[in-house]
């Protein structure tokens, strides 16, 4: 069973760091947590301190709004964090799972006294966390100033980059377990205008979506249409 430590140290926040670099942090032992899809692992408000490092599956971190409905912030996927917070008090948003997800669970105290000891492990995450700011970013634009078939299109080719990195996207072919629905939280439109949008971006040979899968027909025009620049995810 692979534990934290074995998991951090093959991924990019993580490095080529020796098993003695990382120093005695117990919590580095500890073995992934495994939930069952559309699993609700913390919820906001939630007043706890556990830090989420996802090692395999899909999920969604979502705001809630008083009115019953959600934006879906970010869909986290393997070696992200979550919930890192430098103070105690609840919980911004909820983290549910897609697909099975498997997590690493830790508390924020552990892992700040683990940063603090090891200057190379606490650049690796302030590395992770500036990269996942940069996509929050990137999404903030998408809801607040690109059209439908732009912000679409920029958060598909989102996808395909960061799912390349896990070797779970092959030329601009890769599995997405999200529905319309889910996406029409994550893009801040309805359902009705995802469907048209995708129907209008597969009618253009740009991109395809059907049945979970997504296929990028024409990657330079889709990367015009969106304005993307992968840049923000290094």
């Amino acid at each position: 069973m692979q534990t934290l430590l074995q998991f951090i140290r093959s991924q990019p926040v993580g490095g080529v760091l020796s098993k003695a670099d990382w120093g005695n942090n117990d919590f580095l032992g500890v073995a992934a947590r495994v939930y069952k899809p559309h699993s609700v692992i913390c919820r906001q408000d939630d007043d706890d301190d556990r830090i989420f490092i996802v090692k395999s599956g899909w999920a969604l971190l979502y705001r809630g709004l008083p009115s019953g409905e959600r934006q879906i912030i970010d869909t986290p996927l393997g070696g992200d964090i979550v919930g890192f917070r430098s103070v105690d008090g609840p919980r911004f948003a909820s983290l549910a799972s897609i697909t099975e997800l498997a997590v690493y669970e830790t508390s924020r105290k552990e892992l700040v006294e683990a940063v603090l000891s090891e200057g190379r492990l606490g650049n690796k995450i302030a590395c992770s966390l500036a990269r996942l700011n940069a996509i929050l970013a990137e999404h903030l634009v998408n809801v607040g100033r690109r059209n439908a078939m732009c912000r679409t299109a920029h958060f598909l080719l989102e996808l395909d980059e960061r799912l390349s990195k896990a070797g779970l996207s092959t030329h601009g072919r890769y599995e997405c377990p999200l529905t319309q629905h889910e996406l029409a939280d994550i893009l801040g439109l309805t359902t009705v205008h995802v469907n048209r949008t995708l129907r209008e971006l597969r009618k253009a040979d740009l991109v395809s979506f059907r049945a979970g899968h997504v296929e990028v027909i024409n990657r330079k025009k889709l990367v015009n249409t969106a304005g993307f620049d992968g840049e923000y995810l290094k």
